[in-house]
């Protein structure tokens, strides 16, 4: 080429399929030669090897002056001194950084060394992939058969990349075809679980397991359907599918594995990669607000966990994803990577877990009751049942520090169960008392309350103690647009049936609530903390006063939670009312201090 700048390079011949010499065409090929040629082509520099000898000299030819660039290095190695080290990419194994580099000389015209290092900045990690995949899958004779061991890594990650792309090419029929009949979700038409354990079988083994990433997609489907109901939450699902969809490449296997699950095994060496190939995701998942003119923002959160050697266990890394991305929720953030310091608190969590049973045969869970006091004297009308566990080495544990876990673990219902027995009890013993006054409300689970058999088990319950039963309320949380709101109906009217009350509980928090009064029966609702917080603002008392007076003309009781000052106490006295219950009045008291405070009441 006329007035090119030749720029003369010492590659490494064994460096298979980063940089190798081919015997047959006595050329260098493989990812670095395919740079140098791009950057050739867009510049005055042609960059010609060196013809290598019996063995590596690339360091002779440096120490002789001879070249003007030195390829083919791995981080660590022993490069002479002199020798400006430039990363091409950089591959995580193992969980350490392996750095891939490529040296200059004292010889390289400095020109030379800024225009190539700012070419390398502009090449993608994308780019380098496709070219380590396309050198892989070439059947090259190479005319060195030993692979230098510091380059052992690298090869592996090359080598495992394209073999994965040519299974996954070979199979993807196959694939496509069980994703159409039972390993499909039916709501967003991606693999399920099933789709998603067959696939790890198929092509995640020993020797690739540390180049992929299990990322956990979380999105807050609960409070979709509170606010908008069941069809606009699978559309939305569908949006967040999509969105995903596009975001996986050849090599990733990406499946929606639950509910409001989304799980993307992703295939990268580099978090930094992983960052770029987010960040992206969350913004379009995001826009979805202004996309569609959304009245609220879609939240979706997500979980990283770094595939290792010993991992064995694939239920268990999506558990640990899964769990950073509950992090990341409870931290609102996009997403966690999963740190030592998350790890430990799983631990905790299984520990935890693996003492439910236990807690229960040992009678550790206790009845706590919050109070309620009637809003215009203060008086104690009722209470609420939570539970507590007194754990014998970490002491009492709230409700959010195990409810997640046995909600998690289907183990839920023993404590809905726990919590409605012991409030029977507690009104067996009051109107033993002559105290026929005071009533007791229980929450259910949403799995719990939906269960084909749960009017029976609290049918069984409530009859082995003599109480009026009106004075058992139900708080329900399910709006009819949920999933299983045929079921729940059906449940909530053989409960009245029974003779229990219902209340609908967190009333105001979404957009259904009006519709689910004309639906069912309810003998009264309870004001979410949220309307209960603005009642001192001018819109939010407009807002209070109007659904008290919807609720008292349905014949209704309003409860009102959350009251922590006296002026909000003082406000929903006005606005009429019926019963207040907040840290303003009472914290929650285990059940025998609970009884002493009943007593000495119901007794003046």
């Amino acid at each position: 080429m006329e007035n090119s700048i030749i720029i003369y390079a010492a590659g490494n011949p064994g460096a298979y399929p980063l940089e190798y010499y081919n015997s047959d065409t006595e050329s260098y090929c493989g990812v670095i030669p395919s740079l140098f040629e791009e950057f050739s082509a867009q510049s005055p520099y042609q960059i010609s090897y060196y013809r290598p000898s019996s063995s590596d000299s690339r360091w002779e030819l440096c120490e002789n002056l001879q070249v003007d660039i030195v390829s083919g290095c791995r981080e660590g190695e022993d490069i002479p001194e002199g020798i400006e080290e430039t990363e091409i990419f950089t591959a995580e194994v193992d969980g350490e950084e392996v750095r891939f580099l490529i040296g200059f000389t004292d010889t390289a015209p400095e020109s030379f060394v800024s225009d190539f290092t700012e070419y390398l900045k502009q090449v993608s990690s994308e780019k380098i992939s496709g070219l380590l995949i396309e050198s892989s899958s070439v059947n090259q004779s190479l005319q060195s058969s030993v692979i230098y061991p510091a380059y052992g890594l690298s090869v592996a990650f090359a080598v495992l990349s394209a073999i994965l792309f040519l299974l996954l090419r070979k199979y993807r029929t196959r694939l496509k075809q069980a994703h159409r009949n039972i390993e499909s979700d039916d709501v967003t038409g991606l693999g399920n679980r099933e789709y998603f354990q067959r696939y790890y079988r198929q092509f995640i083994s020993d020797e690739n397991r540390v180049l992929y990433n299990l990322v956990y997609f979380c999105i807050d489907t609960d409070k979709l359907r509170r606010l908008s109901g069941s069809k606009e939450t699978e559309a939305m699902l569908r949006h967040c599918a999509v969105i995903l969809k596009e975001y996986t490449a050849d090599s990733d296997i990406l499946a929606k594995i639950s509910d409001n699950g989304f799980v993307i095994l992703k295939l990268s060496a580099d978090k930094q990669e992983l960052i770029r190939w987010l960040n992206p995701i969350f913004e379009r998942i995001h826009d979805y607000t202004r996309q569609y003119r959304s009245s609220f923002d879609l939240s979706a959160s997500a979980g990283i966990y770094t595939l290792h050697t010993d991992d064995r266990n694939l239920e268990e890394m999506i558990f640990k994803a899964s769990q950073g991305a509950h992090t990341a929720e409870k931290m609102h953030v996009d997403y966690v990577f999963c740190s030592e310091k998350i790890m430990e608190e799983l631990e905790k969590e299984k520990q935890i877990q693996a003492d439910i049973d236990r807690g229960f045969e040992n009678h550790e869970f206790q009845l706590y009751v919050q109070f309620y006091v009637d809003t215009a004297n203060r008086k104690i009308v009722g209470g609420e049942a939570l539970s507590r566990w007194q754990h014998p080495q970490r002491g009492v544990l709230l409700p959010k520090e195990f409810v997640p876990i046995m909600e998690r673990e289907k183990t839920i219902s023993r404590l809905d169960y726990y919590a409605l027995r012991e409030s029977c009890k507690l009104l067996r013993y009051l109107y033993d008392q002559n105290i026929s006054d005071f009533f007791m409300s229980c929450n259910f689970s949403r799995e719990t309350f939906a269960s084909d058999d749960f009017v029976d088990q609290c049918r069984k319950i409530i009859g082995e103690y003599a109480f009026p039963r009106d004075l058992l309320i139900f708080e329900i949380t399910e709006s009819v647009s949920s999933k299983n709101f045929t079921r729940i109906k059906q449940n909530i009217t053989e409960l009245k049936e029974l003779g229990v009350s219902i209340a609908l509980d967190d009333f105001g928090q979404g957009f259904t609530s009006f519709y689910d009064l004309q639906e069912y029966s309810f003998d009264g609702i309870k004001l979410d903390k949220g309307l209960v917080d603005n009642v001192l603002s001018q819109k939010g008392e407009a807002i209070l006063k109007a659904v008290i007076q919807v609720g008292h003309e349905l014949g209704m009781t309003i409860l009102a939670e959350g009251v922590e000052s006296e002026a909000q106490a003082v406000q929903l006295s006005k606005l009429n009312c019926d019963v207040i219950q907040g840290f303003n009045f009472y914290y929650p008291l285990p059940v025998w201090e609970a009884k002493k405070h009943i007593l000495s009441r119901f007794r003046d």
